[in-house]
């Protein structure tokens, strides 16, 4: 586990910040508001960031390198999915209060922001309005992925019918 330190150069991370999703919809002054909020923390080549079964306790952005999210079960490892700068992960798990339910794993040397759970629980305390509306951006990225995830299935479902 990488060792989170506060974020100290907010000319390079708000442009990276303003085209998150979680963010979007966020003008000028909130980005910097938000940005007080934030740490980040270096992963080298082969660290994980998180394992599956861990208890969540970050919203994770790549700000430089990538990730990839591998799902696990028993003997076989599936990529999810290779996140680049700017991809948000960790977010599900944090929210649901569950254990992460696949592991991250630094593909190459990289740095991530991450937004921590007492930091969340300080913004709802000093500002309820930002806070909303990160919550409203996180449940419509949650609400995108599982369309996603729906039309996997049903492609796969239509692939066995067609075998």
């Amino acid at each position: 586990m990488g060792t989170f330190i506060p974020l100290a150069d907010i000319e390079t991370v708000v442009p990276i910040l303003s085209k998150i999703a979680i963010f979007g919809g966020f003008v000028d002054r909130q980005l910097h508001e938000i940005f007080k909020y934030l740490e980040e923390a270096v992963f080298r080549q082969g660290d994980y960031i998180f394992r599956k079964g861990d208890d969540p306790s970050h919203i994770y952005i790549v700000k430089k390198g990538k990730i990839d999210l591998l799902i696990m079960k028993q003997q076989v490892v599936l990529r999810k999915k290779t996140l680049i700068v700017g991809d948000c992960f960790g977010e599900a798990s944090l929210m649901a209060m569950h254990k992460h339910t696949a592991t991250a794993n630094a593909v190459e040397d990289s740095e991530v922001m991450v937004l921590s759970r007492r930091a969340l629980l300080q913004l709802q305390k000093e500002d309820s309005k930002l806070f909303s509306l990160l919550m409203m951006n996180i449940a419509r990225e949650l609400a995108r992925r599982l369309e996603l995830t729906d039309e996997i299935l049903l492609h796969y479902v239509h692939k066995q019918k067609d075998a």
